[in-house]
């Protein structure tokens, strides 16, 4: 049974005395200027190709949760409606997006995903996507290393460590990621948790933007399906297009 997230109504005191308090969310993360730019999305493409691996590697799984979300309508759209996803929940920092999802009917918590009291509410989700901003200030165009990346990858393994999660975690990185970081990051989380593997290095290529715009073929993200359910297997797969 998942738990109810304990999150306050768009509009409430409570809830945006949360999202903006500056104790909670680290002050240096990578956010976007709303006053310059629309939300940032995950383009359609990069979705449909997520949900036609979690279709073959996870054919049951019934709940997801996006991490750092950003604009997830998407996502929730999709998974729900063509992998039977029952339990979708999203967490993002800034109120504003946590507003618009929730406007379209979707579950959103506002607050800091490496706040350990936060990812309690996360942690019974067989699938969770973590997607930190991959570029300053979200606008798509200046593409971080991976190392740059904050929240960092490394910090967010609290998750595995410390509050035991169980599942398969999704790390979407930048497009700039290399062999090495990878195996940084697999033997930081080996560290930690013997029993979580690395099944796939998804890199995703993507002939559109976020804002549905066609450009040439591209690399969008490099994805690490970190797991305890499935092989540690390192395989290595392109998408192309959806």
């Amino acid at each position: 049974m998942l738990r109810a997230p304990h999150f306050y109504p768009t509009g409430s005191r409570a809830g945006a005395a949360i999202c903006r308090s500056k104790n909670l969310v680290n002050t240096d993360y990578q956010v976007p200027d709303l006053s310059k730019q629309r939300f940032a999305r995950t383009n359609l493409q990069t979705v449909i190709q997520r949900a036609n691996l979690l279709r073959e590697l996870l054919p049951n799984v019934a709940s997801i949760a996006e991490l750092c979300s950003g604009n997830c309508s998407r996502q929730w759209r999709l998974y729900t409606q063509q992998l039977g996803i029952r339990q979708f929940r999203c967490l993002d920092t800034e109120s504003d997006i946590v507003a618009m999802n929730r406007r379209l009917g979707i579950e959103c918590v506002c607050g800091d995903a490496l706040d350990e009291s936060i990812l309690q509410l996360f942690l019974n989700f067989e699938v969770l996507f973590f997607g930190p901003p991959l570029s300053v200030g979200c606008d798509g165009h200046q593409s971080l290393m991976f190392r740059e990346v904050t929240p960092s990858y490394s910090d967010f393994k609290v998750l595995l460590g410390e509050l035991q999660y169980s599942g398969t975690l999704i790390c979407i990185c930048p497009k700039t990621t290399t062999m090495g970081d990878i195996a940084q990051l697999y033997h930081q989380i080996q560290d930690c948790r013997r029993d979580f593997g690395l099944r796939l290095i998804h890199r995703t290529h993507s002939t559109l933007t976020g804002d549905g715009e066609e450009t040439e073929l591209r690399l969008k993200y490099v994805e690490l399906w970190f797991s305890d359910c499935l092989e540690d297997k390192w395989e290595v797969r392109e998408s192309k297009s959806a």
